[in-house]
């Protein structure tokens, strides 16, 4: 994965975080402006944002360690990293700017730092197999004193490493991590500087990775050592080996000689093999991811098939009752209908007159009896009307109940249909999905013969209560099978290789920038000190030049050859004083907690990416979020630069603040860190459940067995 392919990355789906807190994605971590205070643009004192706790949301991590996450280099040592510290690089790779690792003491610091340099250096390998020669790595050439300093190709440049702690805590606070017992041989065969390596740092350095420099008498120091290879007698742990500038000397007679192709082949088919073993596990990864999304769906296709069956059953109960209601309905009906018919055919008959009725009605005594006739007549006609009425409405009722029995019983038919179908509709889900999970369960089942507990699979991997199960996951380390392992420590020590090719092709390149850089750690920090009576007035033209880009140009040379700069913190900005408006890489600062904030934004000032790995969760009183208090319990300061990175961390956890945690103002009793690392290495069980019960809410998890 290439670096802008990592940085591009975005993050993980979001999910929920803690509950009860809002989902809302952290503001990107950015480092802006002149004095590194503002993050994207907002003030970093008031740039809280509610982040995503990795303790509730643990297949956050687990797809954040996905193998398309993790670079392609990585440090040569016998161990892996452990999931929350896989974790850790893959965003601070991924993300810009700010970013914060909760290290409470024993956890994984170093082995990130180491990681993170490995990454950062097999970026740069990257972009040096992309040049057309070995000759693109340099352009213009400035003047300075006696001096002719070239600047490094942009491309090269912006991967500079300053590794930094406070300074009560530098020579105790984590370095580089020592290579691996299994990787020396391969290490001593690529053999990146290891003699001056201990001449500058020591005998147990095995590549010229670090430069340790600081005040003044310490960057006189190395510059004796490292450049001149002067040792003095109370220089006892630093042995004699060849000072690079005599490295340089014998490289430029070996430089013609050098098959640059050859080395560039090397890294890219070191790379490509790495690369083909992520696609291949990236493959496996996806397939986990995938069947948590089928399992979740199924979940809930199987919860509306159940609700579906109930509905069916609760439908089908009221049947008999609703058809019988309406059979009785319909009887009722029929019955009214032939009780009118049956009035209708005794309907009485008003008036029957015959030719001798009329006769007879002429006579008095026949009309008073055809008049009680008729009135006897009216009064059955007027009784018959009322009956017939009366039947008329029981028959309308009859049949407004048989409608409203027939609607239920239509309404019953068709919540029975729609019962059944979505039964039907819910398993075929079920099974299509479970279908679907089959095949991808297959694939990861073999993956895990293959590569074993490496493949992240399981119910470990979404558990948030069983302690074991926990313990069993974070202990594990995702994707780092012994030939993807191995594949990845191969790459970065291509790269080291690579970055030698380079070196040594452009010998006098590095001797002439590097001798200037020396010259001035060598004499003072302040480049008008190297005054024009202790060397040749340079020609007009290059008097004219200003000085900052050639030394910007020349620390960016001493970061090629030797990428990392060992400094106490408060040692940044004066070392770089002269760097002008050029910014440098990346800043990993141990101990991040006891760095005061107004120190961390005046040194991010000139840093484009910054790492801070500090433990918050017993630093110092409570104070307000995004105050200014610079108050310290025990030499922890309560405005420290880790505070200021975990303010705006998007994955991070919660911890219960106890009387020496801050707490953020809207948050009391609780404190909130960034991307935390939770395995602590060579501690028994009984002393880290000690540490949980007084700072870290059983965050912490042990690596023994």
């Amino acid at each position: 994965m290439s670096w802008e392919r990592a940085a591009a990355f975005g993050p993980v789906p979001k999910q929920r975080g803690e509950p009860g807190q809002p989902d809302q994605p952290a503001r990107a971590a950015g480092i802006d402006g002149a004095d590194g205070a503002e993050v994207d643009g907002a003030e970093v004192d008031g740039a809280e944002v509610d982040g995503i706790d990795v303790r509730c949301e643990p297949l956050v991590v687990r797809d954040g360690c996905t193998p398309d996450r993790i670079p392609a280099g990585r440090w040569p040592s016998d161990g892996s990293l452990v999931r929350s510290e896989q974790f850790a690089v893959n965003e601070a790779t991924a993300q810009r700017g700010l970013f914060a690792v909760h290290a409470p003491a024993g956890t994984g610091v170093a082995e990130v730092f180491g990681d993170l340099v490995a990454a950062i250096i097999t970026e740069r390998a990257r972009r040096i197999a992309d040049l057309p020669s070995p000759a693109a790595a340099f352009g213009e050439s400035r003047a300075w004193s006696t001096h002719r300093v070239a600047a490094p190709n942009p491309a090269l440049t912006g991967l500079e490493i300053v590794l930094a702690a406070p300074e009560p805590s530098a020579l105790t606070a984590h370095g580089l991590p020592p290579i691996g017992a299994g990787w020396r041989a391969a290490a001593t065969a690529v053999d990146y500087f290891a003699s001056t390596a201990r001449l500058s740092d020591g005998v147990g350095a095995w590549a010229m990775l670090a430069a340790r420099l600081g005040d003044g008498a310490a960057n006189r120091a190395f510059a004796e050592r490292w450049w001149r290879g002067a040792i003095r007698g109370t220089d006892v742990l630093f042995p004699a080996g060849e000072s690079m500038a005599a490295a340089l000397r014998r490289l430029k007679q070996e430089g013609p000689a050098v098959d640059w192709q050859a080395a560039v082949a090397r890294f890219r088919a070191a790379l490509a093999r790495a690369e083909n073993l992520a696609s291949e596990r990236s493959r496996v990864a996806a397939a986990i991811t995938r069947i948590s999304d089928l399992e979740q769906a199924c979940e809930e296709a199987s919860c509306l098939a159940e609700i579906a069956q109930a509905r069916l059953v609760k439908a089908a109960e009221r049947e008999p009752l609703v058809r019988a209601a309406l059979a009785a309905a319909e009887q009722e009906h029929r019955t009214r209908l032939a009780d009118l018919g049956a009035l209708e055919l005794g309907r009485p008959v008003i008036a029957s007159v015959t030719d001798s009725g009329k006769a007879a009605l002429r006579s008095s005594a026949a009309l008073s009896v055809a008049l009680a006739g008729g009135l006897r007549r009216g009064k059955n006609w007027r009784e018959w009307s009322v009956a017939r009425r009366e039947l008329r409405a029981a028959c309308a009722a009859a049949a407004a109940r048989r409608d409203a029995a027939a609607e239920r019983a239509a309404t019953l038919d068709a919540t029975l249909a729609a019962a059944r179908a979505a039964v039907t509709e819910t398993a075929a889900e079920v099974t299509r999905l479970e279908a679907e999970i089959g095949p991808l369960a297959e694939a990861v089942a073999a993956a895990r013969r293959l590569w074993g507990d490496h493949v992240p699979d399981g119910p470990s991997q979404a558990e948030t209560e069983d302690a074991a199960l926990i313990e069993w996951r974070e202990t594990s380390a995702p994707w780092a099978d012994e030939d993807y392992a191995t594949a990845r420590a191969e790459v970065f020590l291509a790269a080291l290789e690579l970055h030698k090719a380079l070196i040594t092709a452009q010998a006098d390149v590095f001797a002439a920038n590097l001798g200037a850089l020396m010259d001035l750690l060598g004499h003072t920090h302040q480049v008008d000190k190297l005054s024009s009576d202790q060397a040749p007035v340079p020609p007009p033209a290059a008097a004219a030049e200003p000085l900052t880009p050639a030394i910007a140009a020349a620390w960016q040379t001493l970061f090629l050859l030797v990428p990392v700069v060992h400094v106490p913190f408060g040692a940044i900005d004066t070392l770089f004083a002269d760097l002008g408006p050029a910014r440098l890489g990346w800043l990993l600062a141990d101990h991040a907690e006891r760095l005061p904030a107004r120190q961390a934004r005046t040194v991010l000032g000139r840093i484009n990416h910054a790492v801070f790995a500090g433990d918050t969760a017993a630093a110092g009183e409570p104070t307000l979020a995004g105050g200014s208090a610079q108050t310290t319990n025990g030499g922890l300061t309560t405005d420290s630069a880790q505070l200021l990175a975990e303010r705006t961390a998007r994955y991070g956890t919660w911890l219960r603040s106890g009387p020496a945690a801050p707490a953020r103002s809207a948050d009391v009793g609780r404190i909130w860190v960034g991307t935390p690392l939770r395995v602590v290495r060579g501690l028994d069980r009984a002393t880290i459940d000690l540490r949980n019960d007084l700072a870290y809410d059983g965050l912490l998890v042990s690596d023994r067995d």
